[in-house]
């Protein structure tokens, strides 16, 4: 049964005392210490360190539980240049990176390239811009939001094509995540939340409790160990937390958000700012 890469590990989080972050890093520029067009995040849960796609930058780096910068990666030339960095996601000692030209790039977690995966297209391991992905923590398999193809790729341990769903329903799916009971994925046109079963099978689309309603431009979302839901809204200028039953309970303001994730310390993480470039720590 699949497993949400941190469900099980983070504390209740009190989203009310989200005023102020506790630490705010990085301006706008080219240099180490800096962020351009900042997108995803995610957390290596084993040591805690803080991993952001700096998107105009060409590069991930690499920030520790206090924020402060301690590596970069990408490689300049060859397959492991990277273009536009966007969606992240860590499983043990790798990481997976979507990018701008149509591929996957796999990545340790230390910054050694190992290989890429896919290329330009609409086949299998093909993709058109794809955005968020996941990585199930039981099996290692790899769900990506294969946007402009309108549908999710699975691959499998070893990234190989093992299947995809989604065409008849999505229209540019941008994030997706995993819990106990479903694959929930964030479609940017419909502005909804659809929720499939492990058979691959849609369930529900969440967009008559408020969800569709209350989303301007969504960009990524993060599911916490209460099944709360929190969507980065970048027009909004707001990241709206929802509970399990799909309610708004809160809505925070926040220039430009894009990433978000939290820590095993019941921190939120949300890479922000697309038009301040700050990574902020709550």
């Amino acid at each position: 049964m699949a497993t949400a890469n941190t469900l099980e590990r983070i504390f209740s989080v009190d989203y009310k005392r989200m005023i102020q972050p506790i630490v705010s890093v990085c301006t706008w520029g080219k240099g180490l210490e800096n962020l351009r067009r900042p997108r995803g995040v995610t957390i290596d849960i084993s040591t805690g360190d803080i991993y952001v796609a700096d998107c105009e930058n060409n590069c991930v780096k690499v920030f520790d539980c206090s924020g402060k910068i301690m590596l970069k990666f990408g490689d300049e030339e060859g397959e492991g240049k990277m273009n536009h960095p966007d969606g992240l996601a860590i499983c043990r000692d790798r990481i997976l990176i979507s990018q701008r030209n149509d591929c996957i790039l796999n990545y340790q977690v230390n910054g050694k390239f190992i290989s890429i995966i896919g290329e330009p297209g609409k086949g299998e391991s093909e993709f058109d811009y794809p955005r968020g992905l996941t990585i199930d923590e039981s099996n290692g398999e790899v769900y990506i939001c294969d946007s402009h193809n309108h549908r999710i790729q699975i691959l499998s341990k070893e990234l190989t094509y093992k299947t995809q769903f989604g065409q008849e329903n999505l229209k540019y799916p941008l994030d997706v995540k995993l819990t106990k009971q479903f694959i929930y994925i964030l479609d940017l046109s419909n502005l909804c939340l659809h929720l499939y079963n492990y058979n691959l099978i849609l369930q529900r689309s969440i967009i008559s409790r408020g969800i569709g309603l209350q989303l301007n431009c969504p960009y990524f979302f993060y599911i916490d160990n209460s099944n709360n839901i929190l969507i980065t809204d970048y027009y909004s200028n707001s990241l709206s937390v929802f509970n399990s039953q799909f309610d708004l309970i809160y809505k925070i303001s926040i220039g430009y958000p894009t990433g978000i994730t939290v820590d095993n310390r019941g921190r939120v993480i949300v890479v922000c700012d697309w038009g301040e470039h700050y990574l902020n720590i709550f």
